[in-house]
């Protein structure tokens, strides 16, 4: 009796993305055939072919640059793989954050873990290509989902508004990038983005067709990333969408945009003629993305549109690490910015109760009396966000900032820090707000959710330990990138 075949290189590069349609497809069934439609068999279903995924991406774990499959449509490098395991994470934490979130806000818990898992695998598809056709497949599967997600809560006006909004701005979106690769194919006569946009960058006369279709391609992902000036959609949606679902929107959609821009955009940079043109483009938009994102913030009176306006401000951050071309401060703010990004927002989940949220600045005051543990939290989140030592979030900066002064970028460093000293101002408001203001009434918090404090804890855990002993995990990082 012989032993079985060994599984195809090609299906164990694609079994990620197979357990997650696998697993969206078991979620949606179950939720149509189910007859108790509020329990929670579609949630543990997603959150195993979640599992199911991190243990393949593990399995293929260090194949080096050469790992490409499907005539090079499909790159399963290591920039490929930390991008899915960030995905993964976000995918696991917004799928905890919902259990009880979705009954009491009046949403089907089915439906959502099929649409989050079925995101999920369009953003994996965009982290793990470099050809344009493949990205705008695992961007339009992305959008479509992300749109249905931001309009789950049915009944609330707000959360409506979202999904049409977003929907709209980005059908243009779609549009953009479709016309931009069918400029760029047309002048190249390829559709890979790198090998189609580095001849024609290096030459002297880059055309001026392809010129307006990488900036097209550029334009599309920018607004998947809210970097300004396209991310005026941005603060509605997030505020509008389903708190868990803001989650998902801040993380997962930058993650992917991002890694298809530093993989494109990564050669261009390392050619003189190119970078002349893009560098001081990137810079600026990281500039503009940073200012626009803190100033506006600084006006908020909700905390979920303040941290809203502050994704935006986050995008900028990581478009420096892009600009610096070094992709293990990239990939280790990413996954800094989940933890400490997801943690705020699950405190305001924390309270929430049947039909309402407690969104608004004065439902934190006395916070830090009525509920010490929860104020304590909110308050290392959102110290991280801010930058202050010795979270994560100062790590994840002192590394991004560091590699644009290494690769003479000095002047967009510093326009970066004065950016973190403006943040500081509406981060702290929230904290002297929770310990030094005295509550009007008592806002309901939610003591019966112990998913959601497991993911309070773990962003907890995350932002400490990474703040405190990163070197592990920093370690594990510059490895897989030191022959990207």
């Amino acid at each position: 009796m012989g032993f079985p075949p060994p599984i195809p290189p090609s299906v164990l590069a694609l079994a990620p993305l197979l357990a997650l349609v696998a697993g969206a497809l078991l979620a949606l069934l179950l939720e149509a055939f189910l007859k108790r439609k509020d329990g929670e068999l579609p949630a543990f279903v997603a959150v195993l072919a979640l599992l199911a995924s991190a243990f393949f991406t593990v399995v293929s774990w260090n194949v080096g640059t050469s790992g490409a499959y499907l005539h090079g449509r499909l790159l399963v490098d290591n920039l490929a793989l930390w991008v899915t395991g960030v995905l993964v994470l976000a995918g696991i934490a917004v799928i905890l954050m919902s259990l009880k979130y979705a009954a009491r806000q009046d949403m089907n818990l089915g439906q959502l873990c099929g649409l989050l898992l079925m995101a999920v695998a369009g953003a994996m598809i965009m982290a793990s290509s470099s050809d344009g056709l493949v990205v705008f497949l695992g961007l339009e599967v992305l959008s479509v989902a992300s749109y249905a997600l931001s309009g789950l809560k049915r009944q609330d006006r707000a959360s409506s508004e979202a999904a049409a909004k977003y929907f709209l701005m980005g059908s243009f979106a779609g549009a953009f990038f479709v016309f931009g690769l069918a400029l760029v194919f047309g002048t190249s006569g390829s559709l890979d983005l790198i090998s189609g946009l580095s001849p024609a960058a290096s030459a002297s006369a880059f055309p001026a067709a392809g010129a307006v279709g990488f900036g097209l391609i550029l334009t599309a992902l920018f607004f998947k990333i809210a970097v300004a000036p396209f991310h005026m959609w941005a603060p509605d949606v997030y505020e509008g969408a389903p708190t868990p679902v803001t989650v998902f929107l801040t993380v997962v959609p930058k993650a992917a945009g991002l890694a298809v821009l530093f993989r494109v955009l990564l050669p261009l940079l390392r050619d003189g003629t190119a970078a002349a043109v893009f560098l001081p483009a990137l810079s600026a938009a990281a500039v503009l993305t940073m200012f626009a994102g803190n100033l506006a913030a600084l006006r908020q009176k909700s905390v979920k549109r303040m941290l809203s306006y502050s994704s935006i401000a986050h995008a900028g951050y990581l478009l420096v690490a892009v600009v610096a071309g070094n992709a293990p401060s990239l990939v280790f703010y990413l996954l800094v910015y989940l933890f400490m990004n997801g943690g705020a927002f699950a405190v305001l989940i924390a309270m929430s109760g049947r039909g309402f949220e407690h969104t608004s600045l004065d439902d934190f005051a006395g916070l830090g009396r009525r509920h010490p543990w929860l104020a304590a939290s909110l308050s290392v989140f959102l110290l991280s966000l801010a930058g202050f030592p010795p979270t994560a979030g100062f790590l994840a900066k002192f590394y991004v900032f560091g590699a644009a002064v290494r690769e003479g970028h000095v002047v967009l460093a510093v326009a970066a820090v004065l950016a973190s000293l403006i943040a500081v101002a509406y981060y702290l408001k929230v904290i002297v707000v929770m310990y030094m203001h005295d509550a009007a009434a008592e806002a309901a918090f939610d003591r019966d959710n112990p998913a959601l404090f497991l993911v309070i804890f773990l962003g907890l855990l995350g932002v400490l330990q990474l703040g405190v002993w990163p070197g592990n995990v920093l370690n594990l990082i510059r490895g897989a990138f030191s022959a990207f």
